[in-house]
Formats: C-alpha cells, sequence, structure tokens
C-alpha cells in the first residue's frame, strides 16, 4: 500500500506541513515577544529545551545542528566555557519575565549535539542556575542526551544532585563492528560495562536509542542487541531506522561506493519487526512508534508535552520552540526569529502526537471531528483495517500490531490527508485539548 515509510514523527511533520501547505511564518518583531514575556502564562504545559551544537565526536550518519569541538584541551575549554557563560547569561535573562517565573516548568530537556560534553565544573555552573533561578514542578522530568564517554562517577552524581533524573544514551548499537561503521566509541564489551556501571550509580530513567538497517547489520545482531538492552537494565529504548543526512560522512561513503548500502522497504520491515517483537517478548511495551518501554519506567514527558503543543521555552544555539502562539528559534546569541504559530497546524499536529501512540479511538475522533471530516476518517480506517494493521482491544478501540507500528507514521499521515481533503482546507482553529477529552 505504502511506497515510501515516513521514518519518525519529524519525517511525518514535515509531510503533514506539506499537506497543509504551510510555509515559513512572517517574522514578527521582538517588541511582540516581550509583550508576551511580559504577560501571565495561560498554559500549564510548559518544558525548557536547551541546546548544546557540540560534539567531540562526530556520528558518521549525523550532519544535524553541531560541531566538532576538539582541538587542543585549551582551545576546547576556552570554547565550552564561552557556550557556559552565554547560557546562564540566558537563563537569567528569561527567568526574570513574568511568563518564565509564574509557573512551574513539567519538564526540561537537553539535546544537541552532546550536552555532557561540559567539564563537571561547567555543567555544574549551568544547573545551579537553574536549580537557583527557574521555578520546576516538584515531579519535574530532567533529562541530558549523552554519550557514554561523556559521563564520569564525580559528573553523574553532580547532576544527579541537581535534580537530572533521566539520560537518555546514544548507544546505535552494541555490535562492534556496527559501533565502528556509526562511529561510536568503544568496543561491545567496553559498551556494556560503561552501560552498567551507570545503571548501578543512576537510579533515575535510563533510556537508550538503537539503530537498525545499517550498513553491514545482520539478524544476529538486531538479537544481540535487544538481549544486552535486557542484561544492562535499561528502562527505555527508542529505536530508529538509520536516517542518513546529506553531507553527512556515511552518506558520501555509500555515495562514492565505499560503503555498500543496498536496504529495501522488506529489509527494512524484517529488522524493525524482529527488533519490536524481540521486546515485547521480553516485557516491553510500545510507548509510541519509535520508543518501547518496561511498563512504568518511563514517561517521556517531554515529547508527550510537544505533542500536545505546550510552551516550549528554547535556550541555545539553534533551540526552537515555542510561547503561546509564537514561534522561536535561536539562531546565534544575538539572532532569534520570531513567528506566529499556524493554529490550522496545531490541530493536526496534536492529532499526529496522539496517533504517535499507537492507539485508535474511534469515539475519540468522532468527538473531535464534524460529521463530514469523521466519514473520512473512518473511511480511511476501514481501508487500513481491512489490509490488517490494527488488533481490536474492545469496542471502537484499536491498537496497531507489528505491522502496523512499523508503517505508525504513514497511517497517521493518511488519516489526516483524508480529514484534510474532504473539508478542502477548511480546519479546526482551536487545538484540541489531550488530557481532558481522552478516553
Amino acid at each position: 500500500m505504502f511506497h515510501r515509510r515516513y521514518r519518525s514523527h519529524h519525517d511525518a511533520e514535515f509531510a503533514l506541513k506539506n499537506f497543509l501547505k504551510i510555509s515559513r511564518p512572517e517574522p514578527l518583531s521582538e517588541v511582540q515577544m516581550l509583550k508576551t514575556l511580559n504577560s501571565f502564562p495561560e498554559k500549564d504545559n510548559r518544558v525548557i529545551y536547551f541546546h548544546v551544537p557540540y560534539c567531540d565526536r562526530l556520528c558518521s550518519f549525523c550532519n544535524l545542528n553541531r560541531k566538532f569541538c576538539g582541538g587542543s584541551t585549551e582551545e576546547r575549554n576556552k570554547t565550552l566555557e564561552k557556550y557556559t557563560d552565554y547560557l546562564i547569561q540566558e537563563i537569567d535573562k528569561y527567568s526574570g519575565y513574568e511568563y518564565i517565573k509564574s509557573k512551574p516548568f513539567k519538564s526540561i530537556y537537553f539535546g544537541g549535539g552532546t550536552p555532557t560534553i561540559f567539564s563537571t565544573e561547567q555543567l555544574g555552573r549551568i544547573l545551579k542556575e537553574i536549580n537557583d533561578k527557574i521555578p520546576m514542578a516538584k515531579d519535574c522530568e530532567f533529562t541530558f542526551e549523552s554519550t557514554l564517554h561523556n559521563l564520569n562517577e564525580e559528573k553523574v552524581n553532580m547532576m544527579k544532585n541537581f535534580g537530572v533524573n533521566r539520560f537518555s544514551i546514544g548507544i546505535q548499537t552494541f555490535n562492534t563492528s556496527g559501533r565502528r561503521m556509526l562511529s561510536r566509541s568503544f568496543t561491545y564489551l567496553e559498551t556494556v560495562k560503561r552501560l552498567k556501571v551507570l545503571r548501578n550509580q543512576f537510579d533515575g530513567t535510563l533510556c537508550i536509542d538503537i539503530i537498525y538497517s545499517y550498513p553491514g547489520q545482520s539478524i544476529e545482531n538486531i538479537f544481540n542487541d535487544s538481549n544486552t538492552i535486557v542484561s544492562c537494565g535499561v528502562d527505555s529504548v527508542s529505536f530508529y531506522s538509520l536516517m542518513l543526512h546529506e553531507e553527512s560522512f556515511l552518506s558520501k561513503q555509500i555515495d562514492n561506493g565505499s560503503v555498500l548500502f543496498d536496504r529495501t522497504l522488506e529489509s527494512d520491515k524484517k529488522y524493525h519487526n524482529s527488533f519490536y517483537n524481540s521486546l515485547i517478548k521480553k516485557g516491553f511495551t510500545l510507548l509510541e512508534l519509535s520508543k518501547l518501554v518496561k511498563p512504568g519506567k518511563d514517561e517521556y514527558r517531554y515529547i508527550k508535552l510537544k505533542y500536545l503543543n505546550a510552551d516550549v521555552l528554547p535556550l541555545g544555539i539553534g533551540a526552537a520552540g515555542r510561547l503561546e502562539n509564537i514561534s522561536i528559534y535561536r539562531m546565534s546569541p544575538t539572532r532569534n526569529f520570531y513567528g506566529f504559530v499556524n493554529p490550522k497546524f496545531d490541530f493536526f499536529h496534536e492529532m499526529l502526537g496522539r496517533m504517535q501512540y499507537g492507539t485508535y479511538d474511534l469515539d475519540y475522533y468522532s468527538r473531535i471531528l464534524n460529521e463530514k471530516e469523521f466519514k473520512a476518517f473512518l473511511k480511511t480506517f476501514n481501508l487500513l483495517n481491512e489490509k490488517k494493521f490494527f488488533e481490536k482491544k474492545s469496542h471502537n478501540y484499536y491498537t496497531l500490531n507489528t505491522d502496523g507500528v512499523f508503517w505508525g507514521n504513514n497511517i497517521a499521515i493518511e488519516f489526516m490527508k483524508s480529514i484534510i481533503e474532504s473539508e478542502d482546507l477548511n480546519y479546526h482553529q482551536n487545538s484540541v485539548d489531550f488530557e481532558k477529552k481522552s478516553h
């Protein structure tokens, strides 16, 4: 049925914007942004996202918003010291506004890059500033993305003391040759050793990223990754088919023929389903289309709130977010882009977020869609159900089966496309209250 797979919710969001014909918004002046910052916030769902665009080792497949921070120890420390001062200044600046200080934040997320690239002292200064200046909910989910080689006992203990309670570790694969292919540090044995040490030291939520369908991978590698995840006591795993970014080192190797890569949709599904079913049999459950968890061990509140169109205060070069109906992108320490969020996109983005969980409550969609839209939705559902992507759990309540999870983002886009076409782009103007209207 599908000839191309949307491998992540980012792919699906991009496709959704194309269907909605949403272009970049007209820029707003900083005056408009300051008006919002000086007002009292209406939303209770609030997140802060920090972006650290530095890595001391570049993954072969990545070409995202990050820079190599190498050179001499002195040069590296100078760069990171400057960025430390910049983030502290940003925290101090924004924490003084009414909009930021009036309500607690439910999640803080450090992404990158490699946010733990800082020295223990530098990172301690940043975390102290957050604790001193930012109102946080008592159960605030406080996440850092990291690599294993950027963590040590001293740094982890310091982070725990400042409230960090969730790590997302970029493992990608435990297989030694695969790690070498993806430019990861350490062999299988060293990776397992370090991850187990971290598990013993850290009593918070421990998550890892895994990549499948990379050049040279075998089914045996898939099962080895699955077994190792369990033996290391990992709480959740985000798993993605290799997404090659243009101009990345690995992409260039494939283009010039020095690395053979013959992925097909069938081979992609084979690897996905093998990994997915293996962890399901080991007691993991689906949290979202690309994330499996031990029951009750990981909420992943940051992404959940983003799906709900929550406020996301972005700090750091390359960070993006929104406050109320204004989108924000940090281009540099002195340049920011502001624009109005499109309410048409908000409605469908929230729906896309709900569909990431792999559950479909037909009664819910009958409530939030008008008669014409729901008729189009139901027609698409019946077509997809005939293709055997769903399992019926109760009256009008379905979940995706293994193949459905593999095609989950395509399925979500099919639903939204049918709704959009049914109304000839006659969108809802108000975002759906996910929490109040969920079954």
